[in-house]
């Protein structure tokens, strides 16, 4: 069998390795491995307006460059710029320095820095993999067909974009890509205080579907939650994902959305109601 490509490799990817990946996790880690980053592409439900956005994850990790935003591209098109841009990070370029050809069709593009309340607002999947929001990122502004910029004499308003710096004005168009990407609106009754893309921990049995979930507990040390079946944690590894994959495949765990943390949830199947109870910690002789 021939051995992975795992030039990118870091020892973020190789903790991330030491788990159980979910499929799609597994993905990802493979991609920023393997290119140096991942891309995830994220579009409005149907009945959500705003426009939608596409962002790397793992250049920061992989040669300490900033990662990257775009809103409103194809997929395509947004794809082919990120890549694109963090090769020239790669490189050494410094993209908030003047404009840059060769990315967005016979136009320029211009980077700008990210501030972090939209990093947390947009790029979930990037908190999840760096286990939090402390990573620079800078968004591609691009200018409209006759490479006009938002705000020069002429712009094309259909080009209009929202910009995520610190200083922006929150205009309509800002306020009109927060509210989709507002957890409320992609998940209607979250309850929980942590994000849809917290990480979460299940047991292989339960990611596996082998064992339904009859324990989950809320770490006091981390705020971590654990999603555990009958024979706990077993023998084998953790399997890390999101805290919405085991809440979309059973719904009630919805039931302990407010369970403190240090506290536990246990039944004895699903149907039965929560006991909830405190932790003891933990003693060492």
């Amino acid at each position: 069998m021939a051995k992975p490509n795992r030039r990118f490799e870091t020892a973020r990817t190789r903790r991330f390795r030491e788990t159980s990946l979910s499929e799609v996790d597994d993905r990802t880690i493979s991609n920023v491995e393997t290119f140096g980053c991942s891309i995830v592409h994220v579009r409005p439900l149907v009945c959500e307006t705003g426009p939608g956005w596409s962002y790397t994850i793992g250049v920061h990790d992989t040669c300490g460059q900033p990662e990257l935003i775009t809103i409103g591209l194809l997929t395509k098109t947004a794809e082919f710029l990120l890549n694109e841009a963090a090769d020239r990070l790669r490189r050494g370029l410094v993209l908030t320095q003047g404009r840059h050809r060769g990315l967005v069709a016979k136009v320029e593009c211009e980077f700008r820095p990210v501030s972090r309340l939209w990093v947390k607002r947009l790029m979930g999947w990037a908190v999840w993999y760096y286990g939090g929001d402390n990573f620079p990122v800078l968004q591609a502004v691009y200018p409209d067909l006759e490479n006009r910029f938002p705000g020069e004499p002429e712009f094309d308003s259909h080009f209009e974009q929202p910009f995520l710096q610190a200083d922006a004005p929150q205009t309509a168009i800002e306020q009109e890509l927060w509210k989709p990407a507002d957890r409320g609106s992609r998940f209607p009754d979250w309850k929980f205080p942590d994000s849809p893309h917290t990480s979460a921990f299940l047991s292989n049995a339960v990611h596996k579907g082998s064992e339904p979930i009859t324990f989950v507990s809320h770490d006091s040390d981390d705020g971590a939650w654990q999603f555990l079946g009958d024979s706990m944690a077993g023998e084998s590894k953790p399997v890390m994902g999101c805290l919405h994959h085991p809440i979309d495949r059973d719904p009630s765990l919805k039931d302990l959305a407010d369970l403190p943390l240090g506290w536990c949830g246990e039944r004895a199947k699903p149907g039965d109601p929560w006991t909830r109870h405190k932790q003891e910690p933990e003693t060492s002789n």
